[in-house]
């Protein structure tokens, strides 16, 4: 009678810890990556020790702790409800502490580890006091904040200084400024007499220019194609000069002021040298296209007087290039 007594007595003993067992054993708790930058590592009842899949993921948490580069990596121990509270809390402790060292032993440095213990607290699945639940028997490992590592910035070589005396280079993609302008345009003419003939006539044509070097010593290079009428000496004229002015740069209009030298030919007027003033505005229409009327006269250096010259008109067309 004594022998059954006890044995009811061991039965009745260990009937909690079967019940226990068979509560815990219907949810299955699987380690692994929780969310990014997030793992959760789970412990077998009343233990702290990692088995062959926990080490995995706790490699998985270490590789990517090297990947994203980040500052700090906290690891978290908790336990369940089933048992004391102080006991829980040494348990979720020495739960912690071994995921600590094995993150160290696979490379994070000491200092980048941060570990807590919450024992019952904060469980994953809220039970009643004494209720075993392998969700809450955990370690959570997590890198706040955690970034992509970034290759540091190429430092672009210096660019040396020029010589001394160079020019300084054009900016990479600056337009190169326009320093020619070709325009073609109507001229008009009036001569005033003709020493030799001691008559007047006037000439009508196309007059062609080259400009180089707008401002400061302009230079031009014009010919004139010209008809010669109201006299008897009708036909074709020609005139070619050489033109050195300055011309400032005022926006929208380019005042040019420059002496002609060169000569004139054919037929209404006797063949010889000629110099004289001439007065441009160069109209920019657009950055590329300008207007220009002129006015211009030209003494005849075989005529003994400034009032016997040839007086001209005209309007181009021109393309700065």
């Amino acid at each position: 009678m004594r022998s059954l007594l006890i044995g009811v007595s061991l039965l009745a003993l260990a009937a909690p810890v079967a019940r226990a067992q068979q509560a815990d054993d219907p949810v299955a708790a699987v380690s692994g990556q929780a969310e990014p930058s997030s793992f959760v590592v789970y412990f077998g009842f009343n233990k702290a020790n990692i088995d062959a899949s926990a080490r995995q993921v706790i490699a998985m948490a270490a590789d990517e702790y090297k990947r994203t580069g980040a500052a700090q990596i906290s690891v978290t121990g908790y336990a369940d409800k089933a048992g004391q509270a102080e006991h829980n809390q040494r348990l979720s402790e020495r739960r912690a502490e071994v995921v600590r060292r094995e993150l160290e032993r696979l490379g994070v440095q000491a200092s980048a580890i941060q570990v807590a213990a919450e024992g019952e607290n904060d469980p994953a699945v809220p039970t009643p006091d004494g209720v075993p639940e392998a969700r809450n028997r955990r370690v959570m490992i997590a890198m706040p904040q955690a970034t992509p590592r970034q290759a540091p910035p190429a430092v672009a070589a210096e660019t040396p200084p020029p010589p001394v005396g160079a020019a300084p280079a054009a900016a990479h993609g600056a337009e190169r400024p326009k320093r020619f302008v070709f325009s073609l345009g109507p001229i008009y003419g009036h001569n005033f007499r003709e020493q030799d003939r001691g008559t007047k006539d006037d000439f009508g044509g196309a007059e062609i220019t080259l400009s180089a070097l707008p401002g400061l010593g302009a230079l031009a290079l014009k010919q004139d194609i010209l008809y010669a009428f109201n006299t008897s000496d009708e036909g074709v004229a020609g005139r070619s000069v050489l033109s050195l002015g300055f011309a400032p740069d005022l926006g929208f209009v380019r005042p040019h002021l420059s002496a002609n030298v060169g000569g004139i030919y054919g037929k209404g007027v006797q063949a010889g040298f000629v110099a004289g003033p001439e007065l441009d505005l160069d109209l920019n229409l657009t950055r590329g296209i300008t207007l220009r009327p002129r006015i211009a006269y030209d003494f005849q250096l075989r005529d003994p007087s400034w009032d016997e010259g040839i007086l001209w008109t005209g309007l181009d067309l021109g393309l700065r290039f």
